[in-house]
């Protein structure tokens, strides 16, 4: 197996929403390259990554890392493998494309439990498809073709499809022809490169609305915890349910209120799931949560018109406020992760 690393100056991306989300969180870009479609019958051979430095705080020029895990032969797999699941594991975010039905199930299948536990997927394809008005004038959606739509062409200089690399890592594993592995190489860069420059088009999106359907990350400050990942918001009746997963680090915690607090919650560790309910109040069409009975620090919202005498309205008839929504959900598990949970920890 070999490790190749290399670095280029570009802008940093960040936006409100961006930072929003994942401001404080370590993003690397992901990309695999394999002999075919199913984990069953094909190799993985190939994993790109790619770090920015420093968290998305400003657009200013920083530091792209590039490290790529090559198999220099196929009896090399589990070796890479092993290698570039390890370097996921230290990101909090992984930025991917069609991550979410290729690059993750194959990693799975082809690793299994240790490729089960991975950072938080953000898969710009499924954004682009279910969330952004571009899918309509757009021939397709793959990747190369969203490039084109946002101006990046000129960036890219590998030449080569997916189904072309596979063709020459066989050509590789036949004749060792440096060139053919450079191509192989370049292709997959260029993947994790451009991959990262199409972070602009989130703002083609309404980037709340999507993060509501599709969950967000939530940050574990102790060491001794893992993040969060919300996968699924219900407002049903007069509670709202949140569920989702735990990471590596898991923890068993259970309660119907926390200091007078209302609020059911239980984090499974054999599951490795969680989840927490909260009550709501139904008025003249709006469903409303009271942040002083949830003991909420009212300030951070009262930027919101929705934000009244220490209620936020979370839908008004029948309309969402996905960043309310969001917002409070984030600050709440954020609260009962980083301090009630973590105390609890601290105190065994």
């Amino acid at each position: 197996m070999e490790h190749i690393t290399n670095q280029l100056t570009a802008k940093l991306y960040t936006s409100r929403a961006f930072r929003f989300y994942f401001g404080d969180m370590k993003l690397a870009a992901a990309d695999i390259e394999t002999t075919g479609l199913s984990p069953r019958s094909s190799r993985f051979v190939l994993g790109g990554l790619l770090l920015p430095s420093a968290p998305q705080e400003t657009q200013a020029e920083g530091t792209l890392r590039v490290h790529q895990f090559f198999a220099e032969t196929l009896e090399q797999e589990q070796e890479t493998l092993s290698a570039y699941l390890s370097a996921l594991k230290k990101s909090d975010v992984l930025l991917t494309y069609n991550g979410q039905r290729f690059d993750l199930p194959f990693l799975k299948g082809r690793a299994g439990e240790a490729a089960k536990q991975l950072p938080f997927n953000l898969d710009l394809f499924l954004l682009v498809k279910n969330y952004s008005p571009i899918r309509k004038f757009l021939p397709n959606l793959k990747q190369k073709t969203v490039e084109n739509y946002m101006g990046l062409w000129s960036s890219r200089k590998d030449e080569i499809s997916g189904k072309e690399s596979v063709e020459l890592y066989y050509r590789y594993l036949a004749e060792g022809d440096p060139s053919v592995k450079r191509t192989i190489l370049l292709h997959n860069h260029d993947d994790i490169v451009q991959l990262y420059r199409l972070l602009p088009v989130l703002e083609k999106m309404d980037l709340h609305r999507a993060m509501y359907h599709m969950g967000f990350p939530i940050r574990a400050k102790a060491s001794e915890i893992s993040n969060l990942a919300v996968e699924k918001v219900q407002l049903s009746g007069n509670e709202l349910n949140v569920s989702g997963r735990q990471g590596a680090k898991t923890v068993s915690y259970h309660c119907f209120e926390h200091e007078g607090i209302p609020c059911f919650a239980v984090f499974k560790p054999d599951s490795k799931t969680f989840r927490i309910s909260l009550p709501l109040l139904r008025q003249a069409g709006l469903t409303l949560v009271d942040l002083r009975a949830m003991r909420m620090d009212t300030e951070p919202f009262h930027k919101y018109p929705s934000c009244q005498e220490g209620f936020l309205i979370l839908e008004n008839g029948g309309e969402k406020n996905y960043l309310e929504i969001n917002h409070f959900i984030k600050a709440f598990l954020e609260r009962m992760l980083n301090q009630w949970i973590t105390k609890k920890q601290q105190q065994r």
